[in-house]
C-alpha cells in the first residue's frame, strides 16, 4: 500500500472534487484519478464512486482516508521529534480568521508571536457559514471558526478541534432605545421589534430563529449584512436591534450602544482553533495553538473583571 496514493485520497476527502485535489497536488486530474484507481485495486474495495459528473467516497473510501490521516499524523509526531533534536522550526505559520476573532485576538498574538525569534504569522481573512470553516484547514495551518452548537460541531476523523472561548451573544440597541431599560430581555421581549441580521447559515441567524421558536411567531427581519461594524452602525442609527458578542463588542459603547443579555435561549457562541491533526502535531504549531489558548483566557480574564455594558 503506497503511502502517497493515501494521500490523494485524503485530499479528496476534505477537498471533494478530483480537479480541486489536483490542483492541491500539483498534477493532473487524469493523474489522481489514475492512482485512486491503483489503489482501489491493491486494496480489492470501492473507494470512490461517480456521483453524476463529479465522485464520492464510499464508506471504505471515507474510513481510509481518516487512517491516512492518523498515519500522517504519526509521522508528523516523528518529524517533531526529529525537530527537537535539530532545533529546527517551521518558520512561517498561516492562519484564517473571520473578522470578530481577528479584532479580538490578532493583536495579542501578534506580539506573542515576535518574542519567537524567525517565525512569521501570516493571516488571512475568512468568514464562511459555520458548515464551511472546517474545510479550510486544506488550506491553512490554523482556522479560527465559531459556532453557535458549541465546539463539537466541529468534529471529525482527522481534525484537531483547540477550544478558545465561548462568548455570550447578547441584544443591542441605542442607549434610548425601550429595551434598555430592562436589565435581560427574553424572546417576548424582542421579537416584536425590528432586527438587523445576519445571512441564513451565519452563526448568530441560529439564536434568532431560537427566539422566533420561544416567542411563538416570526421577529421582524430588516437588513441583512455579515459584517459586524455594519451591523453596530445600522443598530447605532436606529434602524433595529442586533445580536452582537460580548467580548468583541466592547468597542460599541463608542456608538452609543447597549448590550443585554437573553434569557430562555442559548445565545452565545464556542470560538475554537482547527487544524489538521497531522498539522497540529508539529512543534511550531502546537506551540501557536497554546499562544492561541493563552491569549483567549487573557481576555476572557480581562472581560470579567471589566464592569458591564451600560
Amino acid at each position: 500500500m503506497d503511502f502517497k496514493r493515501l494521500q490523494i485520497l485524503r485530499e479528496l476527502a476534505d477537498r471533494q472534487t478530483v480537479g480541486a485535489t489536483a490542483e492541491a497536488l500539483n498534477v493532473t486530474a487524469s493523474a489522481v484519478s489514475q492512482q485512486l484507481k491503483t489503489l482501489q485495486s491493491e486494496m480489492g474495495v470501492v473507494l470512490v464512486e461517480k456521483v453524476g459528473r463529479g465522485v464520492q467516497l464510499t464508506e471504505a473510501g471515507y474510513a481510509m482516508a481518516a487512517a491516512a490521516a492518523d498515519i500522517a499524523t504519526a509521522m508528523a509526531r516523528a518529524e517533531s521529534t526529529i525537530d527537537t533534536y535539530r532545533k529546527g522550526w517551521q518558520t512561517r505559520v498561516s492562519a484564517a480568521f473571520f473578522p470578530s476573532a481577528a479584532e479580538m485576538l490578532l493583536p495579542g498574538m501578534l506580539h506573542r508571536v515576535a518574542s519567537v525569534e524567525g517565525l512569521t504569522f501570516d493571516a488571512h481573512f475568512e468568514d464562511p457559514g459555520t458548515a464551511h470553516f472546517a474545510p479550510l484547514v486544506a488550506d491553512y495551518d490554523i482556522v479560527l471558526a465559531h459556532s453557535v452548537d458549541g465546539p463539537e460541531v466541529f468534529a471529525r476523523q482527522g481534525l484537531t478541534v483547540v477550544p478558545l472561548l465561548e462568548e455570550a451573544l447578547d441584544v443591542a440597541m441605542p442607549g434610548d432605545h425601550p429595551l434598555a431599560a430592562k436589565a435581560k430581555l427574553s424572546p417576548a421581549d424582542v421579537v416584536d421589534y425590528p432586527w438587523i441580521g445576519v445571512p441564513e447559515g451565519f452563526p448568530f441567524d441560529t439564536v434568532l430563529r431560537q427566539i422566533e421558536l420561544h416567542a411563538g411567531h416570526q421577529a421582524m427581519r430588516g437588513q441583512r449584512y455579515p459584517d459586524l461594524r455594519v451591523l453596530e452602525a445600522l443598530v447605532g442609527a436606529g434602524h433595529g436591534i442586533c445580536l452582537l458578542p460580548r467580548y468583541t463588542a466592547r468597542a460599541s459603547a463608542r456608538r452609543g450602544l447597549v448590550l443585554r443579555p437573553l434569557t430562555e435561549v442559548k445565545a452565545s457562541r464556542s470560538i475554537v482553533a482547527l487544524s489538521r491533526q497531522e498539522v497540529a502535531a508539529r512543534g511550531t504549531i502546537a506551540m501557536v495553538l497554546d499562544m492561541l489558548r493563552s491569549e483567549a483566557a487573557a481576555i476572557a480574564r480581562e472581560l470579567k473583571q471589566a464592569p458591564p455594558a451600560m
